[in-house]
C-alpha cells in the first residue's frame, strides 16, 4: 500500500557526491510502495554531463545544448524500480530494462503480465518471476518523444539548429483515403517554398515530385495536406526544421543510471543495502534491444570515469538492426522498412561483433553478450548479418565475450492461442504464430547472470551457419508441398544507404531521402520436412510439432511493391489430422495422427523434449509442469477446435 507520508515530504531529494558519480545528481523520490516481499519506488532521475568529457564526446549536437551555472548539460528520466526486501535471498544484481516506446517488454515476455495502464503505479509484475529470483528490477525512460501517458520519459534539452528532414507515409489502399499526415518535426515554414512532396509506388523507385500547388503544410507547419488524397504508395516530405531534442543523451542516461547503481547507489531511494547492487544486466527487446546495439556501438558502456555499467546484456530479438537513437532530427521510433518506416537510418552497419564491440572493446569494457533471435529477424530484421560476411558467403566469428541464440519458430510478437487472422483492421494470409520465447527466455537469463557473475560457461551459441549449410538465400529453401502455406516469392531488403558526407562523422543529415547503394544479401534460416527452421534452440513448440511455425506472415492485400510481409508477425499451419486428410490436401507433412498415438503420447513427447532442454540449461526444470499445461492447451486449441 502507497507510504502515508505527505507526497511533499515523499518528494525529497537524494544528493550523490561528485566522486561517487557526479553525473546522476539526484534521485526525486515520488512515491514509495510496500509490495509485501518488495518496495516499489516511482522517482525521476537528474543527471548533469560535461559535453566536453571524452565518454560523451559521441552525443550528437551536446555541445550546442544549454548549460548549466557548472558547464554541463541537464536532463532527467523517469524511474520505476522494484527491491526485495528479503535481502539474504537477494541475487546483488539488478534486472535493468531499457523500456520500449516508454513500456515493459520483459513482464510480458518471462512472467505473462499483462499492462492494462502504463502508469508507473499500475503495472502488472505478472507471476514476479524476476523478483522470486532475487533481481532488483528497474525501468528507465530514454525516448525523449515519449509522451507522459505513454510510460516513462525522458526530459532532453533542444539544440537550437535548422536541417532538413524526412517525414514519410505509406498509403495501402485498404482502408480510409486519408488527405494528410503528422510529421515528426514541423516545418519550420510552413509556406517554405521549397520544400517536396514525391511519390512512388516502391521504395527503390525514382520518386516523382508533386507540384508544390496540389499539396501544402497546416498553418503550424505539422501536418502535410493532400486535398485530392493519397493513392497507394509511398510519400515523402523533405523540408526544413528547427530545433532538435539531443537524442543520444538516453543512451547517457542509461549509462548513467547503471554506473550509479554499482558505484554510487548509497541513497534512500535504494533503500541502503549495497548487497542488492553489485552488477547490472541490461534487457532490451525489439526497439530497445536495437538501442543496445547502438550502445555498445557507440561506446557508451564506459561512462565519465572509465567504469563498465553493464556487467552483462541480453540483447533480444533485435536482428542486425540499431536505430535513429542519436543523430540530429532523430526519431527513436521508427522502426526500419520491414514495418514500413522507409528508409530510417536503423539498419546499418556495422552488423558483425568485431565492428560492433570495438569501441567497448578498446575500453576494457565489454560486457557478456547473449543476443536472442526469433525467426522474424530474420524474415524482416536481417539478422543473417549479424554473424554472416557482407557478401554473405562466410561465416563471421563470434566475439568470446558473446553468445546467439536462435529460437526457432518464433515470431518477434506473439499471437494468441486459438490463434487467429486478423488483427484489429489488419488481415493476413496465415494465422498469426503463437509460439512463446517464455521458458528458454527465462532460462538464458540466469545463465548470462551465472556469467557475469561466477564466470559460469554459458550454453554453446545455437543459430543457423553457411558451414552447416542452415543458412540460405531465399530460393534455396526446401519449403515442404503444403497448399496451406506458401513460401513468400521476396524479403525485406537491406540496402547500403547514403545520408550525405557530414553523416558518418557528425550525425547529421544532408541528403533526403537516402542515395541507395547495393543491397546486403539477407540469408534465411533452412527448414526441415515440416517447414520448421534448422540451427538454433528447438522451442517445445517446434520439437514436438502440431504445425509449421514461421517468422513470416503476409498481409492482405499484400504490399509486394515495397517487399514488405507482415510486419513482425509469424504464421502457424496446422499438420492435418489424419492421413486421408492430408491425402486430400496434397500436404507433404506428416498428419498428427501419423505421429501422435493421442493427447497423452503429445504430452509425453513434450515432456521428454523438455527435460532435455533443461539438462541443456535452457529450460528452468521447475518451469516443466507449466510447459506440460501450456502444450494440452495448446493440443486442445489445434487438434480438438
Amino acid at each position: 500500500m502507497p507510504s502515508a507520508m505527505p507526497m511533499r515530504a515523499l518528494a525529497l531529494v537524494l544528493l550523490v557526491s561528485t566522486s561517487a558519480a557526479a553525473e546522476v545528481t539526484g534521485v526525486d523520490v515520488l512515491r514509495r510502495d510496500d509490495g509485501g516481499t518488495y518496495e516499489r519506488v516511482i522517482a525521476r532521475v537528474h543527471f548533469a554531463v560535461d559535453p566536453d568529457a571524452d565518454a560523451n564526446r559521441a552525443i550528437v549536437d551536446l555541445r550546442l545544448a544549454p548549460r548549466n551555472a557548472d558547464g554541463r548539460v541537464e536532463f532527467a528520466s523517469d524511474l520505476l524500480l522494484f527491491l526485495p526486501k528479503q535481502t539474504d535471498r537477494a541475487r546483488g544484481t539488478v534486472f535493468l530494462e531499457i523500456v520500449n516506446r516508454g513500456r515493459d517488454q520483459s513482464l510480458g515476455l518471462l512472467s505473462d503480465a499483462r499492462q492494462d495502464s502504463l502508469a508507473p503505479e499500475s503495472w502488472n509484475l505478472g507471476d514476479r518471476f524476476l523478483l522470486e529470483q532475487g533481481f532488483t528490477v528497474a525501468f528507465l525512460g530514454w525516448q525523449f518523444d515519449v509522451g507522459p501517458s505513454q510510460g516513462l520519459t525522458l526530459q532532453a534539452p533542444v539544440a537550437p539548429v535548422r536541417g532538413i528532414v524526412r517525414a514519410d507515409y505509406v498509403a495501402t489502399g485498404g482502408g480510409p483515403r486519408y488527405t494528410g499526415f503528422t510529421v515528426a518535426y514541423c516545418a519550420r515554414d510552413p509556406d517554405q517554398p521549397d520544400a517536396t512532396l514525391s511519390f512512388r509506388t516502391s521504395m527503390d523507385d525514382p520518386a516523382q515530385p508533386l507540384p508544390r500547388e496540389r499539396w501544402q503544410f497546416t498553418q503550424d507547419g505539422c501536418v502535410v495536406r493532400l486535398p485530392e488524397g493519397f493513392a497507394p504508395g509511398l510519400y515523402e516530405a523533405v523540408y526544413e526544421a528547427e530545433g532538435s531534442p539531443v537524442a543520444g543523451l538516453g543512451l547517457a542516461a542509461v549509462r548513467d543510471f547503471a554506473s550509479y547503481l554499482k558505484f554510487g547507489g548509497q541513497g534512500a531511494a535504494l533503500r541502503e543495502n549495497p548487497e542488492l547492487l553489485e552488477r547490472v544486466i541490461g534487457f532490451g527487446y525489439s526497439q530497445s534491444a536495437r538501442f543496445l546495439r547502438v550502445f555498445l556501438r557507440d561506446g557508451f558502456n564506459a561512462d565519465e570515469r572509465g567504469r563498465s555499467a553493464f556487467d552483462g546484456l541480453l540483447i533480444a530479438s533485435a536482428g542486425a538492426g540499431g536505430g535513429s537513437f542519436n543523430h540530429r532530427f532523430a526519431m527513436p521510433g521508427q522502426a526500419g522498412n520491414s514495418v514500413l518506416s522507409v528508409l530510417r537510418p536503423v539498419d546499418l552497419p556495422p552488423f558483425t561483433d568485431d565492428g560492433l564491440l570495438e569501441r567497448v572493446r578498446a575500453a576494457g569494457v565489454m560486457p557478456k553478450v547473449f543476443y536472442t533471435v526469433t525467426s522474424t529477424e530474420y524474415w524482416a530484421r536481417a539478422a543473417s548479418l549479424t554473424h554472416s560476411s557482407d557478401d554473405g558467403t562466410r561465416d563471421a566469428p563470434l566475439d568470446p565475450s558473446s553468445r546467439i541464440y536462435f529460437l526457432t519458430g518464433t515470431p518477434h510478437a506473439s499471437g494468441p492461442l486459438p490463434p487467429i487472422r486478423a488483427t484489429g483492421s489488419q488481415r493476413f494470409r496465415h494465422d498469426v504464430n503463437f509460439a512463446k520465447q517464455k521458458w528458454v527466455l527465462r532460462a538464458l537469463l540466469l545463465d548470462l547472470d551465472d556469467w557475469a557473475t561466477r564466470g559460469t560457461e554459458p550454453p554453446a551459441s545455437r543459430y543457423p551457419t553457411l558451414a552447416r549449410q542452415e543458412l540460405v538465400a531465399l530460393e534455396r529453401v526446401r519449403f515442404p508441398a503444403a497448399s496451406v502455406l506458401r513460401l513468400p516469392e521476396y524479403i525485406p531488403p537491406v540496402w547500403r544507404m547514403d545520408y550525405g558526407p557530414r553523416f558518418p562523422t557528425t550525425g547529421i543529415i544532408t541528403r533526403e531521402p537516402p542515395a541507395l547503394g547495393d543491397a546486403f544479401p539477407v540469408l534465411v534460416p533452412q527448414v526441415n520436412a515440416d517447414g520448421n527452421e534448422l540451427g538454433g534452440i528447438a522451442l517445445i513448440e517446434v520439437a514436438v510439432p502440431l504445425g509449421t511455425y514461421t517468422g513470416w506472415n503476409v498481409t492482405e492485400p499484400p504490399l509486394a511493391g515495397f517487399r514488405y510481409l507482415a510486419g513482425l508477425l509469424g504464421a502457424f499451419a496446422p499438420f492435418a489430422r489424419t492421413e486421408a486428410e492430408r491425402l486430400r490436401a496434397q500436404d507433404s507433412r506428416p498428419s498428427i495422427a501419423e505421429r501422435y498415438a493421442g493427447r497423452q503420447d503429445y504430452l509425453d513427447q513434450v515432456d521428454r523434449a523438455a527435460r532435455a532442454l533443461a539438462g541443456e540449461r535452457l529450460l528452468l526444470a521447475d518451469d516443466i509442469p507449466e510447459v506440460l499445461e501450456y502444450s494440452g492447451t495448446l493440443w486442445d486449441a489445434v487438434v480438438e477446435r
